[in-house]
């Protein structure tokens, strides 16, 4: 799927939450896939961390939905030793929603991750008076991307995201379904696609069975898969 310009489409980035100095590199991932931020699907985050410090490794892995290629888009590696690892996965899910906790010198010692399935994942350390609500983020919003900070010493000193509204994310996601699903309805268009469907690959065979559907069944099959 080819996108817009990010913006355009209504991407929006949030304020860096943490500290960005003169010997901090960023780690974008927009830096990487340009305009194309929605071809991305995240599906893991991995940190390392130094105990009771703080975190000194980060990797964002991202799956191209036209390729299935997965790719550590974010990768900041640390020369540290004893680092403690966490991971969490991401299935048929979006991240929604961000909390970060600072230290006094408003370092970024530790994030939490929230999905749209209701799972979360804190990352790192911090207690309650060194949380920070993200105000950017609801449940009417998906997190299409991150960026970070990282400095050599420092290790991750500051995090932040790109996010969409939630409806036009999923339009954007499933507008070719509907293409497809209105192509259908054109007798010769159907008859020519009927007589290709055995040569098909297994998941555009389901795909163009679910566009076939009555109405209430393609609806209802739509509503679950954006839930």
């Amino acid at each position: 799927m080819s996108t817009e310009n990010n913006f355009k489409i209504g991407i929006i980035p949030t304020c860096n939450y943490g500290l960005e100095n003169e010997n901090s590199k960023c780690y974008d991932m927009r830096e990487k896939v340009g305009n194309k931020m929605l071809d991305y699907r995240l599906t893991k985050i991995k940190c390392q961390l130094k105990s009771n410090e703080g975190i000194y490794g980060i990797q964002f892995f991202y799956r191209n939905v036209n390729t299935a290629k997965e790719e550590a888009l974010i990768n900041v590696k640390s020369n540290e030793t004893n680092l403690i690892e966490q991971e969490m996965n991401f299935a048929f899910e979006e991240a929604n929603d961000l909390r970060v906790w600072l230290s006094d010198e408003y370092k970024l010692i530790g994030f939490e991750i929230s999905t749209n399935k209701n799972k979360s994942q804190k990352f790192g350390y911090g207690n309650d008076d060194q949380l920070i609500i993200c105000p950017d983020f609801n449940k009417d919003q998906t997190i299409v991307g991150f960026g970070v900070h990282a400095s050599d010493d420092m290790g991750v000193t500051s995090i932040y995201g790109y996010y969409l509204n939630k409806r036009t994310y999923s339009y954007l996601m499933y507008k070719g379904v509907f293409s497809l699903r209105n192509k259908i309805k054109e007798a010769e268009y159907k008859k020519k696609m009927d007589g290709k469907i055995q040569t098909m690959e297994e998941k555009n065979q389901i795909l163009y069975r679910i566009c076939c559907l009555p109405d209430n069944q393609f609806f209802n099959i739509i509503k679950f898969a954006l839930s």
